[in-house]
């Protein structure tokens, strides 16, 4: 009896220990563990071009947690987002956060955690854990924005030429002073207006044909931009903008002129007045001046007769045996050159001279 009386309560404890470790054994909670991440750190300027991260990694071996997320704080901890994935984080543009420095984390957590919702990484409750962070820093630079019109043609014809409807960009313009540039294809600064309605107020068909570019400056006090004379020769802090061309053509055209045979006249030195006749000019001839141009065989400048009615008024028996030119030239204000004892072939501005008439003066 007493045998089986032991056996009963060896029986019974054994149920009750066994029930007492089914019951009693603690659930252990999860502890999240965000692994870490590597990569950069990035530094970008802030200029108003797309600055992305790339090349971060995972390690993730022993990242444990039901759920993740990527995370960005600024250098204050706040939370300025949360990409859901790594291509999302590559797929930020650091550059419209302005200047600064930001943190890229990795977090894994479980869902009594206010992760999603927490304003800063302090406020953040419940079970979660954030990776080592990536600092992204965003450099201020001085920077001129963008500028957009034209491109501007404009023929030189003594008519006022200038540019209307260019635009400035300036929302990531930063630096103190701020200019107009204009230079030339060989970037010669040919002028520093101060506004945007001083350029629109520069008239180009004065500076004759060629091409000029316009651009927007910003700049410090270190620099030398307002002195420069080209471009670069700029030192110290600035930023030039994209330039605007400005093309300036030269749309002089002096025709065709004939007279004489095959468009010469032969003449003896016998001091007879010999006068050339029957001249005509043909063809489309533009340009606000005009005048007739007399040279010997090698270019150089004998007269300057403003008609043909004086050319043909000109008594070439009186300069002696030798050969000279006729010509007829349009040319618009500026040309350099024309002159007598200068040479017709380094005339310089707008113009166009006409094919010549031949005028032979023999001995008799």
């Amino acid at each position: 009896m007493f045998k089986k009386l032991i056996i009963g309560v060896l029986a019974i404890g054994f149920v009750a220990t066994s029930c007492s470790d089914d019951d009693d054994t603690p659930v252990l909670p999860v502890i999240p563990n965000a692994g870490t991440i590597s990569g950069g750190p990035f530094s970008f300027d802030v200029d108003g071009e797309p600055d992305m991260v790339s090349g971060i990694t995972l390690n993730s071996a022993g990242a444990i947690g039901s759920n993740s997320t990527w995370v960005i704080t600024d250098d204050s901890d706040n939370i300025l987002g949360r990409p859901g994935t790594l291509e999302m984080v590559e797929g930020v543009n650091f550059d419209d956060a302005g200047p600064g420095n930001c943190f890229i984390w990795y977090a894994r957590f479980e869902d009594d955690s206010n992760i999603t919702t927490a304003a800063t990484v302090g406020e953040i409750t419940g079970r979660f854990d954030l990776s080592n962070s990536i600092e992204v820093v965003r450099n201020q630079v001085t920077n001129a924005g963008k500028i957009s019109g034209g491109p501007f043609s404009f023929d030189v014809d003594g008519t006022p030429d200038m540019v209307s409807g260019i635009m400035l960009d300036d929302t990531n313009a930063f630096g103190t002073n701020s200019t107009w540039v204009i230079t030339d294809e060989m970037d010669n600064i040919l002028g520093r207006p101060g506004t945007l309605e001083m350029v629109e107020g520069v008239d180009f068909n004065a500076a004759g044909p060629g091409t000029c570019f316009i651009w927007y400056a910003r700049y410090e006090d270190d620099s030398n931009i307002a002195t420069a004379a080209t471009v670069g020769d700029i030192t110290g802090t600035f930023d030039l903008s994209n330039s605007i061309e400005v093309v300036r053509n030269c749309n002089a055209n002096a025709g065709m002129i004939s007279g004489g045979t095959n468009n010469e006249f032969v003449f003896t030195v016998d001091g007879t007045p010999d006068m050339v006749s029957g001249i005509t000019l043909s063809g489309d001839a533009s340009g606000t001046n005009r005048t007739w141009v007399i040279t010997d065989d090698q270019g150089e400048i004998l007269g300057l007769p403003g008609t043909l009615e004086m050319v043909q008024g000109i008594d070439f028996d009186d300069t002696g045996v030798g050969v000279c030119l006729i010509w007829y030239l349009r040319f618009e204000d500026g040309l350099e050159g024309a002159e007598v004892g200068m040479n017709a072939n380094d005339l310089k501005g707008c113009f166009s001279l006409s094919n010549s008439i031949k005028v032979t003066r023999n001995a008799p």
